[in-house]
């Protein structure tokens, strides 16, 4: 009687039946053809993970909560983005990172907020200026803080996966790793592909020892997909001055005006100023006057 080619071809497809057939007759030795015929059969399984009729091509945005930035970015910031937040001490990075998770808070949203160099207390004593309530947020389970953490992205990323946040702060990476370390550490890599993987809107908190029109980017901004620089300068030579400015130097996915937007430090947050834009448009033209050629903007991967 003859043995069946096949003895457990109930578990194969036709297809793969095929592709068996074909590889055995084209190479005979049973190791390659088994080879070459899981390697075809991973190339149609990677086809159909990349179909694209299977992607989402609606893109949802996310709320900052500042007014006037969502304006400037059709609306908010793409769903799953890490975006830098970057500028001088003292400019506002972290009231525009908690003003971004109290936002996430009104729509039921989970949020965490990682501190490398301030206590959680001070940090509520901060924000209590603008009414909010941490406390509170934190007991209804919608708000985690750690504050002068000292834990490791392994840490980070059990946290992350059990507590299956909506949005994150970090605040600040240059306090947190080496930025010369930090682009090709396999520990962020690991962290920032389960952010992607869960969808999470994060907001990376980093320093610049330079101001808004000192063309030089770092190694942080080129891991995100947009970058928000805040700064304070003097806008006119009539006022003296220094007024805070934001500018949104890169968005994949959106269509951004960079031109330098004041904002104001209110008893809500933060705001932009929504009839200055003569103004910022003369600081635009100064500062591409200045910009040098020499300078690398941060590329979209």
């Amino acid at each position: 009687m003859a043995r069946n080619k096949f003895p457990v071809h109930t578990t194969l497809s036709s297809e793969a039946i095929k592709i068996l057939e074909r590889y055995e007759k084209e190479l005979g030795a049973k190791n390659l053809v088994l080879e070459k015929a899981l390697l075809s059969l991973d190339s149609t399984k990677f086809k159909s993970k990349i179909d694209i009729n299977n992607i989402d091509k609606a893109i949802k945005r996310i709320g900052t909560g500042v007014f006037g930035l969502d304006e400037m970015l059709e609306g908010g910031i793409p769903k799953g983005f890490s975006v830098v937040v970057t500028g001088p001490p003292g400019t506002g990075k972290t009231t525009l990172g908690m003003q971004f998770l109290m936002e996430g808070v009104k729509a039921d949203e989970k949020c965490l907020f990682f501190s490398f160099e301030e206590r959680i207390p001070q940090l509520i004593q901060h924000f209590m200026r603008f009414g909010w309530d941490l406390g509170s947020h934190i007991d209804d389970g919608y708000l985690e803080i750690f504050g002068m953490s000292m834990l490791t992205f392994e840490d980070i990323g059990e946290i992350i996966e059990t507590y299956k946040p909506q949005r994150i702060v970090f605040d600040s990476l240059n306090v947190f790793t080496d930025p010369q370390e930090f682009r090709r550490s396999v520990s962020w890599r690991s962290l920032h592909k389960l952010l992607k993987k869960m969808n999470i809107t994060t907001l990376l908190v980093t320093e610049k020892e330079f101001g808004i029109r000192t063309r030089v980017y770092d190694t942080y901004d080129f891991v995100g997909d947009g970058i928000i620089f805040l700064d304070k300068i003097q806008v006119n030579e009539v006022e003296p001055t220094l007024t805070p400015v934001m500018a949104v130097q890169k968005m994949r996915a959106t269509k951004v005006d960079t031109t330098p937007q004041p904002f104001r430090f209110t008893d809500k947050g933060i705001a932009k100023y929504r009839t200055v834009n003569l103004m910022a448009n003369k600081l635009q033209e100064r500062m591409n006057a200045a910009h040098s050629p020499l300078s690398e903007e941060p590329r979209d991967q």
